[in-house]
């Protein structure tokens, strides 16, 4: 032991010695960068100091070297003015103290007039910001007059935000830049509703000093609502416009949305041609205003210009993506007519293959009659790693890695591979994925799956292989998917009420179809819109396995608002799970029956929880159930909102009594912190009719939208 104990600590001493050699001949042979003058801001808090710090350090750039001038220093002395100014601290005052080559520090207050500049010559090797930033003004109150094409209150929320319980100083900041953007913001949505002539002035700015409250008095003329009354269509070949056109552009406001969309509806007509290079010019005859409304004749003004045919199309940038694969999503014919629309559609499509970081597209020559689309692809990386982390009340703490490679044979295919533990569960996936399999819409996948977990009652252990097509439908705005799934169904430690018949291992193979959409205005934190699912799984023995079964599975969401930052949720799941044509119902396996509760479910239970019980208390697995949940959420701050929610949960563990024989109810409070990887909850829940043995309540600590 001393011996070897000796050999590793001489090694560790020759290593040392080695690398303190190479480091000392690395920085003899690179040249010692020149210190450059230090900066400091202080005043603002330790995060907003650093930040101001270093956009100093690349404002001053090359000004920065071993001394900094009277004249970088002022120019940085306005950028820290700036940045203060526009959070609401109209007037700060800034106090310089730099320290010359030689000498003792000295201070100077900033002067924004530069009436009293700074001394010169000036060379300073350290340079401190101190900033007083002084009373915050905030928008206090607003008044609005003559406003009549909205309600005031969602006006008054350009100027003053009141969509949550507590708006932070710096939301309400007054800036007159600020009061400028929020004019025009104003203006520009009542040009939108056709109010072509209206007029918005700052009419009264009331501003207290000492308390920095600022009141807004606002003036509104808005003039008559523009309505279009016809459009008709002038120029070479504007027969070519479609018959009906323009009929359902009138009764319409008039407004800059009205006149795009315009536009693109008669270009559609004519790109389709050929005619790449036409124009629309729309010009608009008023007539007098009655009763608040001012009929509008609006002439569309066509010029097709030349003909165009598509010549050669060509790939740049595609080193490793095999051309055969590009030229399968370019619908063109060489000598056809040139829509540029289409060509932007196959742009889309070459970026939906996921292997290209950049997609552009430009035409060579820019002009004549015929013309190369050159598709400009830049190449992403063909390996990518994420670390994976959440949390969920149940299996607490997970994290995991993802592995992707892509582009692989150079013909845009996709592999990844995830792996993920919790404290109660392990899964890995390998899923290997052929865009556009079969037509131009259809992704195939294969994925290779295991998942582990601790249930309530038992051990989940799934295994098993997938082959699956995706298909969006467009139309709809669906995604459609279809496949076949065989996987080995295991359990352990099962403690369920069922365990004297239930098998310790089933195979499955069945056929599985799924539709999904999803209509809401942000996925992470929806406050408008729908959402809804449909899964379907077919098991059955003429398939490769052993029991038959069909497991359904089908719920939406539905989220609206109600009032100034109040949001209704809304969410409704039914599931379930018959054995029609089986030929023995006990080969029906554990892992593919409900086990309800949650934070995603009855919040008032664990995760499984709320499952059906036995006459001996035991939890059973459910083959139906429907659950309900109902959230009204409050905004307290634009990041931080309250909810108080109830859960339904009907179950039933025979389809004897379907759609269910149980009912249980929680209700609770809860609050989130919106993140950009979705809301951290905090929410419990308190059982209303709680069975023996079931717990009076739940805290639950997640991250995600529980619907």
């Amino acid at each position: 032991m001393t011996r070897r104990g000796n050999f590793w600590r001489k090694i560790a001493r020759a290593t040392t010695v080695a690398l303190s050699f190479a480091l000392a001949g690395a920085a003899a042979g690179k040249p010692a960068e020149p210190r450059k003058a230090a900066l400091r801001v202080t005043g603002v808090g330790w995060w907003q100091d650093r930040d101001l710090r270093f956009s100093l350090e690349r404002l001053l750039g090359p000004q920065l070297g071993e001394t900094v001038e009277a004249n970088a220093i002022e120019d940085a002395a306005f950028l820290l003015v700036s940045a203060v100014e526009g959070q609401g601290f109209l007037k700060p005052v800034i106090v310089i103290e730099w320290t010359p080559e030689s000498g003792a520090p000295r201070r100077f207050t900033f002067d924004t007039t530069l009436a009293t500049p700074l001394p010169r010559p000036l060379a300073a090797k350290a340079v401190t910001f101190h900033i007083a930033r002084g009373v915050r003004y905030v928008v206090d109150d607003v008044t609005i007059e003559g406003l009549t094409a909205l309600p005031e209150k969602i006006a008054k929320g350009y100027f003053r935000p009141d969509q949550v319980l507590f708006v932070a100083g710096e939301a309400r900041a007054y800036t007159p830049s600020r009061l400028n953007r929020a004019l025009d913001a104003l203006l520009e949505e009542l040009r939108q509703r056709g109010y072509a002539e209206a007029q918005l002035r700052a009419k009264d700015v009331r501003i207290d000093d000492k308390t920095g409250r600022v009141a807004l008095a606002i003036a509104v003329v808005e003039g008559p609502r523009w309505e279009v009354t016809a459009l008709r269509f002038e120029g070479a070949d504007a027969s070519a416009v479609p018959a009906d056109l323009g009929g359902s552009f009138k009764n319409r406001p008039w407004s800059a949305l009205w006149q795009q969309d315009v536009r693109a509806r008669v270009r559609q007509s004519f790109f389709a041609r050929g005619f790449s290079d036409m124009t629309v010019a729309l010009s608009a005859k008023a007539g007098e205003a009655k009763g608040g409304v001012k009929p509008v004749e609006v002439t569309a003004t066509i010029t097709p210009g030349p003909h165009v045919t598509v010549g050669q199309v060509r790939f740049e940038g595609n080193a490793r993506t095999h051309e055969a694969v590009l030229r399968r999503r370019v619908a063109a014919t060489e000598g056809g007519p040139l829509d540029p629309l289409a060509f932007e559609r196959a742009r889309h499509g070459l970026s939906r293959l996921g292997v290209f970081t950049a997609v552009d597209l430009r035409y060579e020559p820019a002009e004549g009659a015929v013309r190369d689309p050159v598709f400009l692809l830049k190449e992403g990386r063909r390996w990518d790693a994420n670390l994976l982390a959440g949390y969920g009340s149940y299996e607490q703490a997970r994290a995991g890695v993802e592995l992707r490679q892509m582009n692989l044979f150079g013909r845009a295919h996709q592999a990844r591979l995830e792996l993920v533990q919790s404290m109660k569960s392990s899964r890995g996936e390998y899923a290997y994925t052929v865009p556009e399999l079969f037509g131009e819409s259809i992704d195939g996948t294969a994925k290779i799956f295991g998942f582990q977990r601790q249930e309530e009652s038992f051990q989940r252990q799934e295994y098993g292989v997938t082959l699956a097509l995706k298909r969006p439908l467009p139309w709809f705005k669906i995604d459609a998917t279809a496949g076949y799934t065989f996987q080995s169904l295991r359990n352990a430690d099962n403690v369920l009420g069922t365990r004297a018949v239930d098998r310790g291992q089933v195979d499955v193979a069945s056929i599985d179809f799924g539709l999904t959409s999803d209509r809401r205005d942000n996925p992470l934190r929806p406050r408008r819109g729908y959402r809804w699912f449909t899964r379907l799984e077919l098991a059955s023995r003429f398939l490769g396995g052993q029991p038959d079964y069909q497991r359904l599975e089908a719920g939406g969401a539905y989220h609206t608002g109600w009032g100034g930052g109040r949001w209704f949720h809304l969410g409704v799941t039914h599931g379930l799970i018959t054995t029609q044509g089986a030929r023995d119902d006990r080969l029906l396996p554990v892992n593919k029956r409900f086990y309800p509760g949650g934070e995603s479910s009855l919040r008032g239970y664990r995760e499984g929880e709320a499952s059906p019980r036995g006459a001996d208390g035991l939890f059973l697995g459910a083959k139906t159930y429907l659950l309900a949940n109902l959230e009204l959420e409050q905004a307290l701050t634009p990041t931080l909102s309250a909810v108080v929610f109830t859960d339904a949960l009907g179950t039933a563990a025979r389809l004897a009594t379907y759609p269910f024989d149980e009912k249980l109810y929680s209700a609770g409070l809860g609050v989130r912190y919106h993140t950009l990887i979705g809301p951290v909850r905090l929410e419990y829940a308190r059982n209303l009719n709680p069975r023996a043995r079931d717990p009076g309540g739940t805290l639950h600590f997640s991250v995600g939208l529980p619907f």
